[in-house]
């Protein structure tokens, strides 16, 4: 067994995918963040911005040897105030398609896969859009018997 977990290396190139290609949202370069500010509120001077995090993973074997795993990863992606944070949030979502189909299986992967995209929308003083897509990646892990 290889010294790196499948997934970690997985969400490390999706992510670096997004981060190869400049993604603009309505004529603004939207930000890759590593990390996200306590309590997830990105300062509007950092918008619009995404981050990528693991949803989760499930399992399932098709063999004593082989397990095929999907990986669960998730696009938060944040428009700035301002303007129509729907057409950001558009613009932006069709960029990280594109580029995912571009990306392949990184490699590694069997599929990448959009699976769904939730759309949040609030209202207060100003209106910050935010929508989640939800990628699967699809991939196996093959284990040796020891003798």
């Amino acid at each position: 067994m290889s010294g790196t977990l499948v997934a970690k290396e997985l969400r490390h190139r999706f992510k670096a995918a997004l981060s190869a290609t400049p993604i603009l949202a309505d004529g603004q370069t939207v930000r890759v963040l590593q990390s996200l500010p306590a309590g997830w509120v990105v300062p509007d001077d950092q918008l619009p911005a995404l981050y990528v995090f693991s949803a989760g993973e499930a399992l399932s074997y098709e063999a004593l040897s082989e397990t095929e795993r999907t990986l669960g990863l998730d696009v938060v992606v944040m428009a700035r105030p301002g303007g129509d944070p729907m057409d950001q949030l558009d613009d932006a979502q069709l960029a990280i398609e594109m580029i995912m189909i571009g990306a392949g299986g990184f490699g590694i992967a069997r599929t990448n896969r959009l699976v769904s995209v939730e759309i949040a929308q609030n209202q207060g003083a100003m209106m910050i859009g935010t929508r989640v897509m939800k990628f699967e990646l699809t991939f196996g892990v093959t284990t040796k018997g020891t003798s």
